[in-house]
């Protein structure tokens, strides 16, 4: 198996476990306000998997790794991984937790009143959480967000790999 196509594999697995350990926990039911928080370490999977790709990247070559060939590592990575990702968190979202967005809308809109926001306030939330949160939204945002963190991730660990491939050498 090419060595892109694993990572990219265990980076949406990782992913995709890592959603399914935030439902097992409850933080999408009963405990969103976790679940407000957990979902930013889930860039730990990206962040590991990219790195240990590109280490290996290195090592194949023998020297620092090229730019071109970091990149291109990255960014398959990226989006092979988004898109298996993105596949998931529609079965998630249809079949798994249905009620996972108006479940979490819900809670919002809880905090809002607490809050005392106005009804017409409210009402635009309302209006807004749903329109950005439609199946199509979802996949749109999902697949372009995944991919690009995965690549600005590429590109700020290149630069660090490269870094310290010279140190060790001298």
């Amino acid at each position: 198996m090419n060595n892109d196509v694993k990572y990219a594999f265990l980076c949406g697995t990782g992913l995709s476990v890592w959603v399914l350990a935030e439902f097992a926990l409850g933080f999408h039911t009963s405990s969103p306000e976790i679940g407000q928080y957990s979902g930013y370490f889930s860039i730990l999977v990206p962040i590991i998997l990219i790195f240990s790709a590109l280490h290996d990247r290195q090592k194949q070559s023998g020297g620092p790794l090229a730019w071109k060939t970091g990149v291109d590592t990255g960014f398959r990575i990226a989006f092979f991984s988004a898109l298996m990702f993105t596949v998931f968190m529609i079965i998630y979202r249809l079949y798994i937790n249905p009620e996972w967005i108006e479940l979490t809308i819900e809670w919002q809109r809880r905090k809002l009143i607490l809050s005392g926001a106005s009804d017409d306030e409210i009402g635009r939330f309302m209006a807004s959480s749903r329109t950005m949160n439609s199946l199509p939204a979802q996949i749109l945002t999902g697949f372009v967000g995944s991919t690009s963190v995965s690549v600005l991730i590429t590109l700020i660990e290149i630069p660090l790999l490269r870094f310290f491939s010279k140190t060790k050498m001298q």
